[in-house]
């Protein structure tokens, strides 16, 4: 009886090590994939400032900007607004130098769990707004105003249903002090009402 009691307690330690493992695998797989991605994202970027100077190492979850998940390490927000976002006369050479600029990397995609996105106030010109937008389907938040985007504005953007806050508004005030315009434009409104989630709406 004692063989068969020692017997079951080794079985059942030997499975709880082997799940555990499992897990801290899984989560040390995490960490790599979204870590990655955010490599992969700051590469297309250019930062004259360096405002993503903390983007390196292994510990992503501190690196400026990003937000991540108690447990996991999954990604949830990103927050790279402009610090100098309405810049007094002699405060437009911070401004300028603060901007984030360059091309915004699909890799994004691949962060399933973000749910925040804010890249407000910097000089992503002359490209449209990313049409992979449209698939980032976690999203509540999504602020893209005064970047600098042209075009128009991506419908698929009306397939993020969870999404509360979108703002997509711009100022060519603004973007005439820095030497371009900003021109977005809507060909068809009637995907916003796809939006059943949203509470704040942000154009112009």
């Amino acid at each position: 009886m004692e063989r068969i009691s020692v017997f079951i307690l080794v079985f059942l330690y030997f499975i709880s090590t082997k799940t555990a493992c499992n897990g801290h695998t899984h989560i040390n797989n995490n960490v790599q994939f979204e870590r990655r991605a955010l490599i992969d994202f700051k590469s297309g970027l250019i930062d004259p400032n360096n405002r993503l100077s903390s983007w390196k190492g292994n510990n992503y979850c501190y690196w400026h900007g990003i937000g991540c998940e108690n447990g996991t390490g999954f990604v949830v927000s990103i927050d790279l607004r402009n610090p100098y976002p309405y810049a007094l006369e002699y405060e437009y050479e911070n401004q300028r130098y603060m901007n984030l600029s360059g091309v915004i990397s699909p890799s994004l995609i691949k962060l399933k769990y973000l749910k925040y996105l804010d890249l407000s106030f910097n000089s992503f010109k002359p490209i449209p707004i990313p049409q992979f937008f449209g698939s980032m389907k976690n999203l509540v938040y999504l602020n893209l105003s005064h970047c600098g985007f042209i075009g128009e504005i991506p419908s698929n953007l009306g397939n993020l249903s969870n999404l509360q806050y979108l703002d997509f508004s711009s100022d060519s005030t603004y973007y005439s002090d820095f030497g371009y315009s900003s021109d977005l434009f809507i060909e068809n409104i009637e995907w916003i009402t796809n939006l059943i989630s949203l509470k704040h709406l942000g154009a112009n």
